[in-house]
């Protein structure tokens, strides 16, 4: 049978599908008997159907395949009648990947018939189909051994067709066996009249993304059931307008026809709210299982016997749309046992935790649109189905601002591209001003459900405070100061959470969508649209500051935010309507030197949050709120806090780059207080009293440059754990009482750099775990005196001095401090078992502490610009990261080393050794014979009489930004990186791990190579399998010769060449990147970089390999391969070479993508 239509019935084309049935099916098999008597039932049952029979070849193939592809999308259920000889025809396999890949795209059902056929054989490429399958692979092998590009091709081809009959088996299908053909056929008549009555739900053509964001429910779906119950339960929740009711709809569609029964329930929060609620979903439920019979229920338990009893042990797909009560979901839990193995229900939802933990359930949070698909959806919406290029240019100055403030929401997307939709310019720029300021009630009150189902005020007023003052904030801190307020706020913020309305991202900041967001301030703003001094709170910086300026605020502001930064210096206007004044969101006419006075918050005596940026306040703070919370005001211009200044309730004082010289006068008493952050205030001269601050728990001075004093009080403060003093440049002295500090867990002293004195018992401080002072910079003699006096006071005679740091530190960072060998001899690091991180980077010190040995926990290990380091060995070898860079004395790295000897190195402009990863030496060293069965260099004696290379280290960074980031370290050292130049050398060789590499000036590959390439950089090609089974891959000899069009100018890292090593076959992939590579004399002339990969048994024969070469900041010039086998290579030569160990090595025990990167 060819390839043809069949004749239907115009009048029943329906839900936009072209077909009823697609046949695919082995003409020469069935085409003239089974599949021709069933093509003449489902045309006798007026199916449309579509024959897509495999025996039509004069066409060409690309129409028939794209008839074909059209076909299948446009067909409402594909039959597949699978024979013996099916899988025999690569037309039929074809048939059967797209008809797999459209299931998923276009809601095709599939019903696999199996004729005469063993299912299993599908699933295990067993009987003829396993036959058929090698049959096609032979021929693949064959015809297109030495092609790769072909050979790709028909492999993935290949494992495509695998993997289709898999998943075809797995289908829920019928199988011919002991049957008459007309009996089976009618079987088959009513199932696909079965399936085909149910219709399916209305889902908008525009539903962009819907196929990626559907694959993950899809595949719950379509999984079989993975616990012992008979039903499984998916919740699907997101914010509203997310678009959780069409991708159930969507699933829905897509799997309706593989189960008995399915019903979707719609709009099951509205429906429940209606007298008889409940009653009426469950006779909704009741219809369906009864087929369309006329239900009576007087009450909800005779409700749940009736669906009990309809059950009868049926395969069910239930969706619930729309739920935010879990009584009639957990009903259903009480059925389960009615349910038939493999049943399915979908629940819709805003509230991810509905359903007790206990209730055995899965959840899918639903997320934004991809911004491709955003824009997609959007311009849809805005320019139709044309969707012409011509208007989104000329709106393109607004396109990309719209759809960012939509976020991803498809609601949003839809309803403002709709509205803009056919608007002039003019429109489109008033729209999103409007949008900045008011969003769109139809996505606010859509989004404002969420909020209004929250279960308390309580979560409703935690949730609006997070919109107006908390957003982008860290959780621990938010907790801290809401707690204060009479909130739980942890089990709140999981209320929350659970709603979709705030998600915890990042460093454990609170965020949440910007519409949500924006829906939460406009729930505010809607307190009082026209006076916003009635209003709970002020987050918008205008509003903000016409309530101050008109004094117009009332008892029911609770925090205000103002930046004066934000404020346009515009006329503010006044106008009167009727009895009430509207104020614009526009600014007086006057100088903002005309401040803000204190008298505008006496009537705010619910205030609690305060948030100022550059604002200055006139007047008498004696009527100010007194319960403030949380004050944050950057930029507080005043030399001091006023006296009368309310601070008794305050929690967290947060006065960074102010302009304050100290922070109160005398003694206060402030209970609450437990973070104090003076940061930046580059005029602070002292701390205040601390005697009177008992809960404190942080104190950040960092950049306080002007600061001489922290005060005696300090030791008071046993609530302290985090002490920041960076950068605090004048301090000289730190108090004794320091040591006093039980609960101090982080220590910051970095960047103090004129500091004289240490307190005597730091050891004391049996909590501290991170100790930052680095930068200090002492002169050596004091750094000295201080740490031994550090050590023994009181300890008696001084015989053998050891340095004690407390035993609980986990981060040390004593970088440079000027630290000479021998003030690290009387330091014993060893006492702190419990460090895991270290950093000695930037002092002039030759080696490592011995006592670093006993570090049996240090992971990471920094001596980055210890520029007098020469050998760096005696790392634990524990350590996993070492960070050398800048050390440009260091020669060689110790075995124990593990730092990547990429990331670790960068500047080591010296270095030529890392024991047992790579080495570089000269090339007379070496074993000539190693050479010439390697790398067919013959003529070694030659080669070093009469030839100098120009070699550059591969790792230096770019030296000016160099200069600009590490002003004081030993300028006289690591200046000469900024006038480096390649070293002239003889040739010389460099090991590392199985390869071996020279670079010798060169214009094309030698003859000896056995594959040249001069068109491309990338190069393929096939093993050949024919080999003598005695033949053994032993390994591959690379020339790669570049040159420079320009003089080499060092930008960056991985500015030299790179050679990438690939295994096809088996996925196993090198690239190597040399430490050194050679320089061309000038642009004429070329470099030929050699090298030699040992591979044993990871090469094979018939391996697909690919080579590719990168030149970077040269040109390509030649590629040139050679494979070697063991018998081509002397392997029982007498060899000096005294890196034998290094060129025997190979990469059996690498991972499967190595990055040879010295």
């Amino acid at each position: 049978m060819a390839t043809r239509q069949i004749a239907y019935d115009q009048s029943s084309n329906t839900y936009g599908k072209s077909y009823d049935v697609f046949l695919s099916f082995k003409s020469e098999d069935t085409g003239n008997n089974f599949t021709n008597h069933l093509s003449t039932a489902l045309n006798h049952a007026r199916f449309r159907t579509f024959e897509g029979g495999d025996d039509n070849k004069s066409r060409r193939e690309e129409d028939i395949n794209s008839e074909l592809s059209k076909a299948i999308q446009d067909s409402k259920m594909c039959i597949i009648v699978f024979s013996q000889n099916y899988a025999s025809s690569s037309w039929c396999l074809d048939q059967l990947v797209s008809i797999l890949k459209y299931k998923m795209m276009f809601a095709c059902m599939i019903l696999p018939i199996f004729y005469h056929v063993d299912p299993s054989n599908l699933r295990k490429h067993k009987g003829s189909f396993g036959e058929a399958l090698n049959r096609h692979e032979e021929k693949f092998k064959c015809e297109r051994v030495h092609e790769y590009n072909e050979k790709e091709y028909w492999e993935d081809k290949l494992k495509k067709w695998k993997d289709a009959l898999r998943q075809a088996a797995d289908l829920a299908g019928m199988v011919l066996e002991n049957q008459h053909e007309s009996t089976f056929i009618k079987k088959i008549i009513n199932v696909i009249s079965t399936r085909l009555s149910r219709p399916a739900l209305y889902i908008a053509s525009c539903s962009i993304g819907i196929h990626r964001r559907a694959r993950p429910i899809n595949s719950w779906v379509q999984t079989d059931v993975s616990n012992n119950s008979n039903i499984e339960v998916l919740l699907v929740c997101g914010i509203g307008g997310i678009g959780k009711t069409t991708l159930a709809k969507f699933v829905y569609n897509l799997n309706f026809g593989y189960f008995e029964i399915s019903c979707f329930l719609a709009n099951i929060r509205e429906t429940s709210k209606l007298p008889n609620g409940l009653i009426t979903l469950q006779k909704q439920l009741l219809s369906i299982l009864l087929k369309n019979e006329k239900v009576k229920i007087s009450s909800v338990d005779e409700g749940i016997i009736k669906i009990r009893n309809a059950l009868c042990y049926r395969k069910v797909l239930l969706v619930l749309d729309d739920v935010d009560e879990p009584d009639l979901v957990e009903a259903i839990f009480d059925m389960k046992d009615w349910f038939g193995f493999g049943s399915k229900i979908i629940v819709t939802t805003r509230h991810k935790s509905l359903l007790r933990p206990q209730l055995v359930h899965e959840v899918h949070e639903v997320g934004i649109l991809y911004t491709i698909e955003a824009n997609e959806l959007f311009n849809f919406h805005a320019f139709g189905h044309e969707n012409n290029q011509i208007s989104k240019d000329y709106y393109k100055e607004y396109l990309e601002e719209v759809i960012e403030w939509c976020r991803g929401l498809p609601l949003a997307l839809q309803i403002i591209g709709s509205s803009l939709a056919g608007k002039s310019k003019n429109v489109w720029r008033s729209a999103i001003e409007k949008l900045r300021e008011i969003p769109t009630n139809k996505i606010v009150d859509k989004l404002r459900l969420s909020y209004e189902l929250l279960e308390d005020d309580h979560d409703q007023n935690l949730f609006l405070h997070l919109c107006c003052f908390f957003v982008g904030m860290k959780k621990d801190f938010v907790v801290r100061i809401l707690d204060k307020c009479d909130f739980y706020t942890l089990v709140g913020i999981q209320n929350l959470i659970d709603r979709s309305l705030v998600t915890i991202e990042y460093v454990n900041e609170i965020t949440m969508h910007q519409l949500v967001r924006d829906m939460g301030r406009d729930i505010v703003r809607r307190e009082a649209t026209v006076d916003p001094g009635k209003r709970s709170r002020l987050w918008h910086h205008t509003d903000s500051y016409n309530v101050l300026r008109g004094k117009t605020g009332t008892e029911a502001v609770q925090g205000i935010v103002l930046d004066m930064r934000m404020i346009p210096l515009i006329p503010l206007r006044q106008s009167p309507i009727g009895f009430f004044t509207a104020w614009s969101s526009k600014l007086g006419n006057f100088s903002l030197q005309d401040h803000v006075r204190t008298d505008a918050f006496e009537k705010m005596h619910k205030l609690k949050f305060l948030q100022f940026n550059k604002v200055q306040v006139n007047g008498s703070y004696e009527n100010f709120p007194k319960g403030l919370r949380w004050l944050c005001w950057s930029g507080f211009p005043e030399e001091c806090i006023p006296n009368e200044f309310p601070m008794g309730n305050v929690v967290s004082i947060d006065m960074r780059y102010s302009c304050l010289k100290q922070l109160w006068n005398g003694y206060k008493f402030l209970q609450y207080l437990e973070i104090l952050d003076l940061s930046h205030s580059y005029e602070l001269i002292t701390t205040p009293d601390f005697s009177g601050i008992p809960n404190l728990e942080k104190l950040i001075l960092e950049h306080c440059t002007k600061l001489i004093n922290v005060h005696n009080t300090i030791g008071c403060l046993q609530k302290l754990m985090i002490l920041n003093l960076k950068d605090c440049q004048k301090l000289k002295i730190l108090p004794d009482s320091i040591c006093e500090l039980k609960s101090l867990e982080t220590l910051n002293i970095s960047g103090c750099s004129n500091i004289e004195y240490l307190p005597t018992e730091l050891d004391k401080l049996t909590s501290l775990k991170e100790l930052y002072a680095d930068g200090i910079s002492m002169e050596a003699q004091t750094w000295y005196s201080s740490l031994w006096a550090w050590a023994w006071k009181g300890r008696g005679p001084l015989l053998s001095p050891k340095i004690h740091f407390p035993k609980s530190l986990h981060v040390l960072n004593i970088a440079k401090c000027n630290l000479s060998p021998d003030a690290f001899n009387k330091v014993d690091l060893g006492i702190m078992t419990l460090l895991h991180w270290l950093d000695l980077g930037g002092n002039p010190i030759n080696d490592l502490p011995d006592s670093i040995k006993n570090l049996t926990r240090l992971k990471t290990l920094n001596i980055a610009y210890c520029t007098k380091i020469k050998y760096l060995e005696g790392v634990p070898s524990n350590v996993t990261d070492v960070n050398a860079d800048g050390c440009i004395s260091l020669e060689k790295v110790g075995s124990c080393a593990k730092g990547h000897p990429v990331e670790g190195y960068i500047n080591c402009i010296n270095l030529v050794e890392a024991e047992g990863v790579f080495k570089l030496e000269p090339l007379e060293n070496v074993d000539p014979q190693v050479l010439a069965n390697n790398m067919g260099i013959s003529n070694l004696e030659t080669i070093m009489k009469s030839t100098m290379v120009s070699l550059v280290f591969g790792r230096v960074y770019n030296a000016q930004r160099l200069r600009n980031e590490y002003p004081g370290f030993v300028q006289d050292d690591i200046s000469s990186l900024f006038s480096l130049s390649p070293k002239k050398l003889p040739p010389q060789i460099l090991y590392h791990r199985g390869v071996f590499s020279t670079f010798l000036p060169g214009e094309s590959v030698p003859n000896w190579f056995s594959y040249k390439f001069t068109d491309a950089a990338e190069v393929y090609c096939t093993l050949p399998n024919n080999l003598n089974s005695h033949r053994t891959i032993n390994g591959v000899s690379i020339c790669f010769v570049y040159k420079c069009p320009e003089p080499y100018t060092n930008v960056g890292l991985y500015d030299g060449p790179a050679i990438w090593l690939r295994n096809q076959t088996k996925d196993l992939n090198w690239a190597l990147y040399p430490a050194w590579f050679g320089l061309p004399e000038d642009d004429q002339t070329g470099i030929m970089w050699l090298s030699y990969w040992k591979v044993n048994n990871l090469f094979e024969q018939g391996d697909i390999i690919e080579v590719m070469g990168s030149p970077q900041f040269a040109e390509f010039k030649e590629l040139g391969v050679k494979i070697f086998y063991i018998d081509e290579q002397t392997e029982n030569y007498e060899s000096n070479d005294p890196f034998e160990d290094i060129l025997r090595n190979d990469f059996s025990d690498e991972e499967r993508t190595y990055y040879i990167c010295t």
